[in-house]
């Protein structure tokens, strides 16, 4: 058997252990700034992703001599789509937050607060992004207050 007669020892007692609990802050701080430019990117996408689908509307009404109206329509039939691939979406995220919930329940008590602070960071940004899109979403043939105003003019 082999004797470690000159074991190194290591003497913890100048450690300042409240410098752990700023970086703690500090890597939760870091967290949320990146949850808030994620939404910001996110909106940001959002915004351009519109104006691309005006564009869009517009040019393929032009190049292929058809009403706005039916391109509309396409359209809408394409965001009906989106709108079953949205509710996977949401399905997967039920599944992904429940996982990481139970992944939370089993760690040490700092490690699991440090854990549901960026999993609520990340809930968070991820229900702003979609306030975002979806109010924005206006399926075809469904009245708005704009239109029902012209409607009703």
């Amino acid at each position: 058997m082999m004797k470690l007669e000159n074991f190194p020892s290591v003497d913890v007692s100048g450690l300042d252990f409240s410098k752990l609990v700023d970086a703690n802050e500090k890597l939760v701080a870091a967290v949320r700034d990146a949850a808030y430019v994620t939404v910001g990117f996110g909106v940001l996408a959002f915004q351009q992703a519109q104006v691309r689908r005006r564009e869009l509307v517009h040019n393929i009404a032009e190049r292929f001599g058809t009403s706005k109206a039916h391109v509309e329509e396409l359209l809408g039939s394409v965001e009906a789509k989106l709108a079953k691939f949205d509710a996977r979406v949401v399905a997967m995220e039920t599944k992904l937050d429940s996982t990481v919930e139970k992944i939370e329940a089993r760690l040490p008590d700092p490690a699991a607060a440090f854990v549901g602070q960026a999993h609520g960071l990340a809930k968070a940004a991820r229900q702003q992004v979609r306030s975002l899109v979806r109010p924005s979403a206006d399926p075809v043939g469904v009245a708005t207050p704009s239109s029902a105003k012209t409607s009703a003019a």
